[in-house]
């Protein structure tokens, strides 16, 4: 049995309520989870690992250490090698990643579903399962080098919480209690994208509980931080559960009156191998069927996505998918739909009519892979944004994964520094489960008062992802 030292947990991010033993704190726990690492030698386990490592950027690339390429460390991955990479192998300057980028390891009892997660953003960076043809496939868009999740300058919120206020605040601007309070321009320096510059996303959290399938993140985010009024207390509980199975539940309490809207930012493509040669002219998500079978209105939005206040009907337009549609059948009728000049969905759908929790709000499907993803969740709208602005030259470009193509050859870019192999736009649908955004600044939607919590007031958000083949 392993000693977790005070030490140790500290590297780890764990809360100082489980410091001890795992004999007496994790108990078998702690064995199942070490159990699953596939017999890798774990640097977490020796207290000499340092405290801090580096990532790197090259011309606005984000890289990976090639010591971790060249111990072949990479490739499309059999049922044994899934979560088993290490560091250990590497020089000196590319040591396991510790915390806050440690990963963390988890599977499903029936090892139907596997996944990884980092303390920083509390942030979900692999998500595994089987195709129609039993291969497994990593589904989520991310970087190898953990690190770069703080290093990176492109900034597009892979895998992470957001908030303390997920998606737009409009003009950075709202009011509480009778007092306007102001928060950071982060975004086209006209309003506030995913609770500021510091939002949840780029927090460290602390691991409150761990299992072999299972993982609790908490956050202390302080009165006054990104403008914010009053403390907020955030519990995320990340679990695999049978049948490729994903459970996701958000908590938070606070001291007084602040708006509170969580959501989850995972950038999902359910046809991973569609990615290894993929090519700039490439849209490999727009053969996706996706079905919202309750989401009858949307926010209408302007040039850069601040709502109007409108609230029309899909009917009729390109965003309807109360029946499954694909992508692809509407795409061209998209144009400012994502934004001035943009072709695509950045849209946020609602469900006014309610939904009932127990039947999927939303499901979407790859043709090709044959992985299809039901949501359930207790959320009242649903964001949907099809990746149109995740190859820009001006923020920088982001390498794929090694699984997704990346390639060991191509991290110090051509000629210019720009890497070849580099997730193109429309590489992935980002689904977020939430509340009427920018709700605070929109009264007459009746969404306020869901969306500002009162102190002894606990908000809760709930989203189930469901994986299957079809």
């Amino acid at each position: 049995m392993v000693v977790l030292t005070s030490t140790l947990m500290s590297l780890l991010g764990l809360s100082s309520t489980l410091i001890g033993t795992a004999t007496t704190v994790l108990g078998t726990d702690a064995d199942s989870y070490l159990a699953i690492r596939d017999n890798v030698d774990d640097p977490f386990l020796n207290e000499t690992v340092p405290k801090d490592t580096r990532g790197f950027v090259v011309n606005g690339t984000i890289g990976s250490y090639p010591c971790f390429v060249k111990a072949g460390l990479y490739g499309k991955p059999t049922s044994d090698q899934v979560n088993s990479a290490s560091y250990s192998d590497c020089i000196d300057n590319a040591l396991e990643p510790t915390y806050p980028f440690n990963k963390i390891h988890l599977r499903s009892p029936d090892d139907s579903i596997r996944a990884t997660f980092i303390p920083f953003g509390a942030r979900l960076t692999e998500m595994w399962v089987k195709d129609r043809n039993q291969d497994w496939q990593d589904i989520t868009l991310g970087f190898d080098n953990t690190t770069n999740y703080g290093t990176e300058p492109v900034h597009p919120y892979f895998g992470p919480v957001v908030g303390r206020y997920a998606n737009r605040i409009k003009n950075g601007t709202f009011e509480v209690g009778g007092k306007t309070y102001h928060t950071p321009l982060n975004e086209n320096n006209i309003d506030t994208l995913h609770g500021g510059t510091d939002g949840f996303d780029r927090r460290s959290w602390t691991i409150e509980h761990l299992n072999a399938s299972s993982i609790t993140f908490t956050l202390d985010d302080p009165a006054g931080n990104q403008g914010f009024p009053h403390n907020v207390n955030t519990t995320v509980t990340y679990t695999l559960e049978n049948d490729a199975t994903y459970d996701a539940r958000m908590h938070a309490k606070s001291s007084g009156k602040t708006p509170v809207m969580l959501s989850a930012h995972n950038y999902w493509n359910l046809d991973p191998q569609a990615l290894v040669n993929l090519s700039a002219s490439d849209r490999p998500i727009l053969d996706y069927v996706l079905h919202l079978p309750y989401a009858k209105n949307y926010i209408a939005g302007d040039t850069i996505l601040i709502p109007t206040g409108k609230v029309p009907s899909v009917s009729g337009t390109a965003l309807d998918f109360t029946s499954p549609t694909p992508f692809s059948q509407n795409f061209n009728r998209t144009e400012g739909i994502c934004g001035l000049g943009c072709t695509g969905w950045d849209t946020c759908w609602v469900m006014k009519d309610g939904h009932p929790e127990n039947k999927p709000v939303l499901t979407m499907s790859s043709p090709a892979s044959g992985i299809q993803l039901a949501m359930y969740t207790n959320q009242v709208a649903i964001q949907v944004y099809t990746s149109s602005g995740l190859a820009n030259p001006k923020n920088g470009l982001i390498p794929r994964k090694r699984v997704h193509g990346g390639q060991a050859e191509n991290l110090a870019g051509d000629d210019n520094g720009v890497a070849k192999k580099i997730y193109e736009n429309y590489s992935a649908v980002v689904i977020e489960a939430e509340d009427w955004i920018d709700g605070i600044n929109n009264p007459q939607w009746g969404r306020k008062e869901h969306q500002v919590l009162n102190e002894n007031e606990t908000y809760d958000w709930h989203t189930t992802y469901v994986f299957s083949t079809v």
